[in-house]
């Protein structure tokens, strides 16, 4: 099989962090292609109807920004909040049209796993001579083909969404959730559009105490005053006082409010939404004759069980780190984030305070391999997209200077 071009570089995801990487490295002069295992924005569409907390002007890359004008379609500007469709159709399928990507963009391509070519994961890298070998890729198209294709460079930019958490205590699957994980929700659901008649008249267990679930909650409770006989059981880890606690001096009005209306709702202002505070799951218990569910709850020491209609867990989201598995990655233990950068972003609470890093927090033993957008922050929720251009910018430019200047012409 012959060396891939000695400036080929493999960006794995179509997002908009690997899409702006692409036209970054583009334009650095290197050979680029893209793999995306579905479509090009199919997780920003899951969440469709959910408007992001952050206006247009920080969601646009600059280089994604510059080829779009230059291919006379502006990229949306301004500090009007987007949804994730209008962040799909507005922003990412133009860019996924433009026609320097058409032949390097390749949808429904899973990669599989990846390592290099010719070594194992323990091989020394004494003297850079992983460096010599090239990333090898298992990747599989949508008829369950599979193939192998190298690089000499590759970015991981698959984000996060793809991997939600589980329900049980401790991180782990409640009895019972790997099998009915498959007809719980995980992610967030439109209750108000698309969903709306599995949730109108029902009683719902929702689960968990982030901005997913604070989203969920405050639409089921507009369904509520809408659709008589809809009601809530909200189960939070966290004691009713911390659920929602304010960003001293917020900037963002779209975080604030949803931030306030999260706390009215867990203080019991609405008669539909009940909240249980302090609680763990241990189990579910489906009936098919009722199609109900029994959820058992721990507080404290004590049992309590709940029989709802539909569960939505919305407990976080993880990396899927096995892609990675036979690379030399070095994660952190505890938010399986790359170590350096895991160390820098301790103690964050807030995207809009974390501290900015230079390219020496992405890196990892494995050379030429990066890690970039919100999978690049692990477990750490605090990712925001105009972080995710910048780590481009550097990776793209340390790479151009480490391997494109020894290329021959």
């Amino acid at each position: 099989m012959p060396l891939p071009t000695p400036n080929a570089l493999a960006i794995v995801g179509a997002g908009p962090i690997g899409l702006e990487c692409a036209l970054a490295a583009l334009d650095a002069g290197f050979d680029v292609h893209v793999f995306e295992r579905g479509e090009v924005g199919t997780h920003p569409l899951a969440w469709g109807h959910v408007r992001l907390f952050s206006p247009w002007r920080m969601n646009v890359g600059p280089v994604s920004r510059e080829h779009l004008a230059r291919a006379g379609t502006p990229a949306p500007d301004g500090d009007e909040c987007p949804t994730g469709q209008e962040l799909v159709e507005r922003l990412l399928l133009p860019i996924a049209a433009l026609p320097e990507l058409k032949d390097r963009l390749h949808t429904h391509t899973q990669v599989v796993t990846m390592s290099r070519r010719g070594r194992l994961k323990g091989d020394s890298n004494d003297g850079g001579r992983r460096r010599e070998s090239p990333f090898r890729l298992l990747v599989r198209d949508a008829g369950g083909r599979e193939n192998y294709l190298h690089a000499w460079m590759l970015i991981d930019a698959t984000g996060v969404y793809g991997q939600p958490s589980w329900a049980g205590d401790g991180g782990i699957p409640a009895r019972n959730e790997t099998y009915l994980r498959p007809q719980m929700a995980y992610h967030v659901e439109d209750v108000l559009g698309a969903r709306r008649d599995l949730y109108a008249g029902k009683r719902t267990l929702l689960l968990g105490a982030g901005a997913s679930a604070m989203t969920v909650v405050s639409d089921l409770a507009r369904l509520a005053s809408e659709a008589p006989g809809t009601s809530v059981v909200w189960v939070t880890r966290c004691a009713t006082g911390d659920v929602g606690r304010p960003i001293a001096d917020d900037p963002l009005p779209e975080r604030r409010a949803l931030y306030a209306r999260a706390r009215e709702l867990a203080s019991g202002v609405h008669p539909a939404i009940a909240h249980v505070g302090g609680a763990m799951v241990e189990g579910f218990e489906f009936n098919s004759a009722t199609h109900r569910y029994r959820v058992q709850l721990r507080i404290g020491e004590q049992a309590r069980m709940e029989e709802v209609d539909r569960v939505v867990v919305n407990t976080g989201f993880g990396p899927d780190s096995s892609i990675y598995r036979e690379l030399q990655v070095h994660e952190c233990y505890a938010s399986l984030a790359p170590m350096k950068l895991a160390a820098a972003l301790a103690g964050a609470t807030d995207c809009l305070r974390v501290p900015a890093g230079g390219v020496e927090l992405l890196e990892n033993p494995e050379p030429d391999f990066y890690i970039l957008g919100h999978k690049s922050y692990g477990r750490t929720s605090h990712f925001r997209l105009e972080t995710g251009y910048r780590q481009v910018a550097d990776v793209v430019a340390k790479l151009a200077r480490e391997r494109l200047a020894s290329t021959p012409a």
